[in-house]
Parts: C-alpha cells; structure tokens; sequence
C-alpha cells in the first residue's frame, strides 16, 4: 500500500511539472489525445556507474509502440539503493528519461519509481511518467500526457502505456 500511495504521489508531481511547462499555446484547437503502449527491449546496455550506492544506468534499444509501429530509444536512469524502499535488493528509481523515437518525432517520458524484487522473476520497476512536451519534437512537440511503466530489467524489457495529447 505505501508503494501504491507513492508511485500516485510521484505521478501528481510528474503530471503538474508536465503541465506547468508544456501548456498548448492559446488558440490551438486541434489537440488529439491518443492512447499509446509500447513493448521495448534494451538491445544495449553497458555497466552501471555506481558511487555510494547511486547508479547510472545508460541503455538503449527496439520496440514497438500503438499508432507509431517501431521505434527505438534511449534511457538514462538514477537508481539510489541507499535505503532500500522494499526490502534488501530494492531501489529508488527518482529519475529515469526516456526518449522514445518514431518516424512522427521524439517523446520525452520522464519517469519516477521503486524497484521491488518478485519472487519468481527478479526485480521490477514500477513507474509513473509524464510527456516533456518542451524537449519532444515532431507531432510530440508541446504535447502533454502522463501514464505507467513496468520494466522488467533481467529481461530487459519496458512497458510504458497512457494518454499523449498531441499538440497538432
């Protein structure tokens, strides 16, 4: 329940600092919101770079997302396994950027989460994410939007689903 409670109070911050910076300009009137979902898998991935139990993590990799077929995308995520928020092995996962490219333009997901071991299939993160309109391009350019991601890292796989409303 507390990881419910945080991932919904790390998803209104998210979703108020998208909106506070990415608003459609006065007198836009063809706004669109879509419904997205994607299926990613990290194809590259170097070692972490961990100093006092913070980690950087660089990866990229192929997928496909619903209305914008392949794409691909980069990742840099910060972990903190400083206090570990569910259990030994567990992590905070307060910044992760993920740009997801398409043949329409870039979106900017910037993602915020915990990582909790499964029994029976390894670590997974659960996270919100909300549209950086101002750093996306293309039709994703002043978008606004907000959803989840699950990532499962030992299968080096993301999951990230919501509503994007296009600016255009």
């Amino acid at each position: 329940m507390y990881t419910r409670t945080l991932i919904r109070t790390a998803g209104l911050a998210l979703t108020a600092a998208a909106f506070a910076g990415t608003q459609v300009a006065a007198g836009a009137t063809h706004a669109r919101t879509v419904h997205i979902s994607a299926q990613l898998k990290v194809t590259v991935s170097p070692p972490p770079i961990c100093h006092a139990g913070i980690c950087a993590i660089h990866n990229s990799g192929t997928g496909r997302m619903t209305h914008f077929g392949r794409v691909t995308f980069t990742t840099a995520v910060t972990a903190d396994g400083n206090q570990p928020p569910c259990g030994p092995t567990s992590q905070w996962v307060p910044r992760i950027i993920r740009t997801i490219h398409t043949n329409k333009g870039n979106v900017v997901l910037h993602e915020a989460g915990l990582q909790c071991p499964q029994p029976g299939v390894g670590p997974r993160v659960d996270a919100v994410w909300a549209v950086d309109g101002t750093a996306s391009t293309g039709i994703f350019a002043a978008a606004h939007g907000r959803g989840n991601d699950t990532a499962y890292p030992v299968q080096d796989t993301a999951a990230p689903h919501g509503t994007i409303t296009l600016a255009s």
